[in-house]
């Protein structure tokens, strides 16, 4: 296994049943890092004190063409969050969260402190926990299989522990066929923007490459040697009609295309939005489904607004999910625990 890939290799095993609290939290961080995010910049920090932990924003990692506003940052924290959550009380601990818990500073993300030592996980919360190191980011085509409405159902009230926050799938054809033609025209417009090229050039990598963040070749379906030339061609070349046609036909062929939205839009309600979706993704995995994001209208702006009229809501769609049966993908690399914990 390459060295950027153990992180995967986490087990229940390493728990430091006889260590210290921090020593626990520090493996709880372990889970909370395979979390998904924007071009895997795992824009996440962690500080680790005796009795409490702090997640901040790393704005470093930041993506300022696709992401000025670090909507989808502060997103891929919130689903950092959510792991770590469900690995603390599959452990044992029953965790209490305050979120922005410092007026006015929108780095600190959250405060995690140990409500319950001997707190029992729920069946459900137990088969999350394990979906953790099953999920995986599937940007390949899906099968044909149909998700029939129960498991629909199932998906679309994962969120329901949080009132402010929807998962809605759409199901008119009409629908499905507007929001394909806004996925084709996000493309074309990133596309022709240079410096949204240079931007996700930088984060797309090789197979091959020792890199501990961005996307490999692989993840894309690439072999090893187009894969070497893909951050040449991102950057450079007019890709956007060939990917405007691979992403009308990926939507296609999805038996689900659905959306997040919360009721407000700003860094309180993205951080929620972002343990909604990995709740959607470590349930869906755990039933074997598997997803992928066509966010293209919302970083955009002027496809924004249309998208919520396609979509016939007056909330504010946050991101927007492909679903489906696929075959097993390899997982993409990891930071090491070290890099992501703050020295206090």
């Amino acid at each position: 296994m390459r060295n950027n890939l153990v992180a995967w290799t986490v087990s229940e095993d390493h728990f430091p049943s006889f260590g210290s609290i921090k020593e626990k939290f520090k493996f709880f961080i372990r889970y909370a890092i395979l979390a998904p995010s924007g071009h895997n910049t795992q824009p996440w920090l962690f500080e680790v004190h005796e009795e409490s932990l702090n997640l901040y924003a790393d704005r470093t990692r930041a993506l300022p063409v696709i992401d000025p506003d670090d909507k989808e940052l502060i997103i891929s924290c919130g689903a950092a969050l959510t792991n770590l959550i469900y690995a603390m009380k599959y452990f044992g601990f029953e965790p209490e969260i305050k979120h922005f818990p410092i007026e006015h500073d929108n780095d600190l993300l959250a405060t995690i402190t140990i409500k319950t030592r001997d707190y029992e996980p729920t069946d459900d919360e137990k088969t999350l926990f394990k979906a953790i190191l099953k999920r995986r980011t599937n940007r390949l085509p899906f099968a044909e299989d149909v998700i029939d409405g129960i498991t629909r159902q199932r998906l679309m009230t994962i969120t329901k522990e949080d009132p402010d926050v929807r998962f809605a799938i759409v199901e008119e054809s009409t629908q499905r066929e507007e929001i394909i033609k806004l996925i084709e025209q996000g493309d074309k417009i990133q596309s022709q923007n240079k410096s949204f090229c240079r931007e996700l050039a930088q984060w797309v990598h090789p197979n091959r490459s020792n890199s501990k963040d961005g996307i490999p070749g692989y993840a894309f379906g690439m072999g090893d040697l187009i894969s070497y030339g893909s951050p040449f061609f991102i950057g450079n070349l007019n890709w956007g009609d060939i990917q405007a046609g691979r992403d009308r036909n990926l939507v296609k062929g999805s038996p689900v295309l659905g959306f997040i939205e919360t009721k407000k839009d700003k860094p309180f309600e993205w951080l929620r939005a972002g343990m909604a979706l990995e709740r959607i993704l470590l349930k869906a995995a755990s039933i074997g489904i598997a997803a992928s994001y066509l966010n293209q209208p919302l970083e955009v702006p002027d496809l924004f607004e249309k998208l919520k009229v396609t979509v016939n809501t007056l909330n504010y769609p946050q991101l927007l999910l492909r679903m489906g049966y696929g075959k097993e993908v390899q997982s993409t690399p990891r930071r090491d625990v070290e890099d992501v914990i703050k020295v206090n």
